[in-house]
């Protein structure tokens, strides 16, 4: 994983401050997951509940914020999806086999 400590820590303190009042997984996925890689965006998953879903998704600015608090801007994004969907997507799907649970 391409992550810092410090990158690590403040993305799960941002996710779990924001999202005090809602059960979720957070998972790393994407070119970050692979040491040889280099560059690349942060991409996130965050899996929710069906009925938390739209309530989650409109808190991807408040999250994004929260991380800058503790380490420099970059480009963070993040994926909300229910378990639903992580079976029944095929993007999901492809995701979840290297995907990083934090």
């Amino acid at each position: 994983m391409r992550l810092s400590h410090k990158e690590v820590a403040s993305i799960k303190s941002a996710f779990s401050v924001v999202l005090a009042d809602h059960p979720y997984e957070l998972y790393l996925f994407g070119s970050r997951v692979d040491d040889n890689k280099k560059g690349g965006d942060i991409d996130l998953l965050v899996v929710v509940s069906t009925a938390q879903k739209s309530s989650v998704a409109d808190q991807k600015t408040v999250i994004r914020k929260k991380i800058f608090e503790s380490i420099p801007e970059q480009k963070i994004d993040i994926t909300v999806a229910t378990p639903e969907e992580l079976r029944s997507d095929d993007f999901l799907v492809s995701i979840m086999e290297y995907a990083i649970k934090f």
